[in-house]
């Protein structure tokens, strides 16, 4: 595997030069926090699920009608306005307090917001491998946990517009509860409806009196009628009523009397009527009367520009700093901004999630003001100044760690692409060029977070053919894109089409740069990654050698790129059956890395285990056992004992002390890691089964069968629950638990279950008609290329699909060793 990973374009415009960064091995996943059985009060909380706001009108009636109907899909209905969002909310919270396993709030009001959203659920659910061998397809992989454990489990699309983009993500039964919003009433179609009406006479009264302390039931009465009893306005009203001590008629002259016609274009096509828009345009101006700074005005431009992502406060203090939110460019400390953000919510036009983090503007007020910026026609100002700030944070948050700050960038730039002046009306060619480069960020972090590869290729399908179409197949913008394009094509799995991009960028920056330009040797770097991941050493090999040869003349022998490409060739040598060549420059490599960066720099760490995997596969093990020995020592001092690649470190270790024979000090290295996957993950997930099927194996192999038979029971279960009693995993399983059983003198339980092949079943499903024709036929040649399909795609319970030999126990065992890579990282 590798992290198909390419830079940003720089920042200076469009027409700079762009340079692409190197393929380079993908990181362990990390540990996210499971979703814990017991005890339940252990959860997990994704998403922006809205604090309470002041004064806010429970609906006891809507609540229970979400409570009766528990689990399945329950789906709020009606206008903008009416208080589906915030319904919502108070369900989500409730079910928070009652220590529900899962509370998870996704945006589902766009592509890129619904994705986003449920790869942070895969994250926090520590689903991040999937199951099987599935392109990364994050709403797929929470739609399938929930069908298989779904109970106490709240799944919230907020937002929704599209049923049939929203639908492959619902679960199909289970016990989790599905909550949507939306003001499509198609969407109604998802599940059981709930219609959401304005409120009551009764429900407006109680508002408006709770919040204004006012007992005039007829001037709130008059008031409520005029603002159409809409949740929203009146919560406005109200505000504005309370902060300035006003009265009900007092307000209400106001509103009739604020001229509409000069904030908002007349006959534009507007979702809301001319009494919301007063009640909005009351509150902005109440606003902009104390709001000397200006900040809280251009806030509230940000968040419209923004209509549809997440924003948080990271992003709009990064926008203080830059001077984007003061008058006179001035830069504005964090806690200015906050402030200005109390502010705004103070005066319900903004509101916060339950942590705080996540700044929430209703979409009438940020339609209002984005219509209101037209009409003073300052639209194109206003979203240069927020593509501005975006595209410094979505610089700032290359490499980054931090996941859900980069899924914030394509989310947000789809939102500014979808609010931005349409290219016939006022766009300016500055704008143009900042709105390009925003989406090649957007590209940059899909590709990096590796989560959903076909929106990766949509966007770069897109971008690439823009940037041919504006600056011409050959500039270096183009081409960066066109290269990012490969990678996106490489990380759907579709290297035919990856390998043809990564050529025609090559051979164009070696006709236009140079052969030794930096830039041509990162594409053929690349280009030869992507041979090597097709199963095409031979083809990677001299371009390797070649980026080699090139930087160790010009960069030198101990820079981090000419260490990578002397890893990556060492790499593919050991792929093509050059082990003495591989081992060579394995050794040179980590030689180079502990003097350059020191034993325990993460690089090294790796180049120390990728040259134990070459001694283990040329019959070394007693070479490889030392360096393994200090790795996970290594990791263990650094990054602590649980850590991913500290327990990938323990497996690899047990694997060479099985080589080696050392089977009694192989297996307490298996069981303290099961244990610790347990803690971690939980016990169905993937990495889990994989350790309780390796500690059960080796427990079969030193004739513990015993021992081995609950294990392979629990693994089975889990199976059949989670992939279905035909899927080649548990096929696999059930027939090691019969053999066990059969060890263990046990036969009568074995049954047929460890007889019959599971075979005709598995290329059944996967290969076709054809396949299963190979397999009947019985011609060695036919089923020995079904084996060998098999053996490389649909390996049990190994996780790098590379097969390991246990030459002691004599059978062939499957082990985790995951941080083998077959290339070098990319410092």
């Amino acid at each position: 595997m590798v992290d198909r990973t390419v830079a940003a374009m720089p920042v200076a415009g469009p027409q700079a030069s762009g340079t692409v960064r190197e393929e380079r091995a993908a990181k362990e996943p990390r540990a996210a926090k499971p979703l814990a059985q017991d005890p339940p009060g252990d959860q997990v909380v994704v998403g922006a699920v809205l604090q309470q706001p002041p004064g806010f009108q429970p609906r006891p009636r809507l609540l229970a009608r979400l409570n009766w109907a528990g689990r399945g899909v329950s789906v709020l209905t009606g206008w903008q306005g009416v208080g589906k969002t915030q319904t919502a909310a108070a369900y989500a919270r409730a079910k928070q307090a009652a220590g529900w396993r899962l509370v998870a709030w996704v945006n589902a009001g766009n592509t890129a917001s619904l994705l986003g959203g449920l790869a942070a659920v895969v994250d926090a659910a520590g689903l991040s491998d999937g199951f099987g061998q599935d392109a990364p397809d994050p709403g797929r992989a929470v739609r399938r946990w929930l069908e298989a454990d779904g109970d106490r489990c709240l799944l919230v699309f907020d937002d929704a517009e599209d049923p049939d983009m929203l639908r492959p993500f619902i679960p199909a039964g289970g016990k989790a509860g599905v909550l949507i919003t939306s003001t499509r009433r198609s969407v109604a179609s998802l599940g059981t409806s709930v219609p959401v009406e304005v409120f009551t006479a009764d429900e407006a009264l109680a508002l408006l009196g709770g919040r204004t302390g006012l007992t005039d039931e007829k001037g709130a009465a008059a008031l409520a009628a005029e603002l159409g009893h809409l949740p929203m306005a009146l919560t406005l009203a109200a505000t504005i009523i309370a902060e300035q001590h006003l009265e009900y008629k007092t307000y209400l002259k106001r509103l009739r009397n604020l001229p509409v016609e000069e904030h908002l274009t007349p006959g534009q096509e507007q979702p809301y009527s001319r009494g919301v828009a007063r009640a909005v345009l009351l509150s902005l101006e109440a606003v902009r009367a104390a709001d000397h700074a200006g900040m809280c005005t251009r806030v509230m431009e940000i968040m419209a520009m923004l209509l549809g992502a997440r924003v948080n406060r990271e992003l709009l203090h990064a926008a203080g700093l830059a001077g984007m939110l003061a008058s006179g460019g001035e830069a504005v400390a964090a806690a200015a901004v906050d402030r200005a953000l109390t502010r705004l919510a103070e005066w319900s036009l903004l509101t916060f999630s339950v942590d705080g983090q996540t700044i929430i503007a209703h979409r009438l007020v940020t339609r209002i003001v984005r219509d209101e910026l037209v009409h003073q026609e300052r639209l194109t100002t206003a979203c240069r100044a927020a593509a501005s700030v975006l595209q410094a944070r979505a610089a700032a948050l290359a490499g980054s760690h931090d996941r859900q700050a980069a899924r914030d960038i394509p989310e947000q730039v789809a939102a500014l692409l979808n609010n931005a002046p349409r290219p016939e009306s006022e766009t300016d060619e500055e704008l143009a060029g900042l709105l390009l480069r925003l989406r090649f960020f957007a590209l940059y972090h899909l590709i990096e977070l590796g989560e959903s590869a076909a929106q990766a290729v949509a966007v770069g399908q897109q971008l690439t053919a823009d940037f041919e179409r504006v600056l011409g197949r050959d500039h270096p913008a183009t081409l960066s894109s066109r290269n990012s394009l490969a990678a996106a094509y490489q990380l759907a799995g579709q290297p035919a089409a990856a390998i043809p991009l990564f050529e025609v960028t090559l051979a164009t920056q070696e006709r236009v740069l140079g052969p030794d330009h930096l830039d041509t040797l990162t594409s053929r770097h690349n280009l030869g990654v992507a041979y090597q991941l097709a199963g095409r050493p031979a083809e990677a090999i001299p371009l390797f050698e070649q980026t080699l040869a090139i930087r160790e003349q010009v960069l030198g022998a101990d820079h981090p790129k000419t260490l990578s490409s002397r890893g990556s060739l060492a790499a593919a040598y050991r792929d093509a059956g050059r082990v003495a060549e591989a081992l060579q420059l394995f050794e040179l490599t980590l030689e180079a890395r502990e003097q350059v960066l020191g034993a325990n720099h993460p690089d090294t760490l790796t180049s120390r285990e990728n040259l134990a995997a070459a001694y283990r596969e040329a019959g070394r093990v007693a070479e490889a056992i030392p360096l393994v020995e200090q790795t996970l020592a290594a990791r263990e001092q650094l990054l602590g004992a649980n850590h991913p690649d500290t327990l990938t470190s323990r497996e690899n270790l047990a694997a060479a002390y099985r080589e080696a024979g050392r089977v009694a000090e192989a297996i307490p290295l298996i069981e303290q890691t099961l244990a610790a996957r347990e803690q971690l993950l939980g016990a169905d997930h993937r990495k889990t089964l994989a350790a309780r099927n390796n500690l059960a194996t080796v427990y079969r192999h030193s004739g513990r069968p015993a021992e081995a038979i609950p294990l392979y029971e629990r693994n089975l279960t889990a199976c059949e629950r989670l992939l279905g009693a035909s899927h080649f995993k548990t096929l696999s399983t059930r027939k090691s638990l019969a053999s066990a059983y059969r060890e263990a003198g046990q036969p009568e339980k074995a049954g047929s279950g460890g007889t019959r092949s599971p075979l005709p079943e598995l290329v059944d499903q996967v290969e076709g008609e054809h396949v299963q024709a190979a397999a009947e036929s019985r011609e060695p040649v036919l089923v020995g290329l079904v084996l060998t399909w098999m053996f490389r795609n649909l390996q049990p319970w190994h996780e790098d699909r590379r097969r390991r030999v246990n030459r002691t126990g004599g059978g062939r065992v499957f082990v985790y060793s995951g941080t083998i890579r077959p290339l070098e990282r990319i410092a």
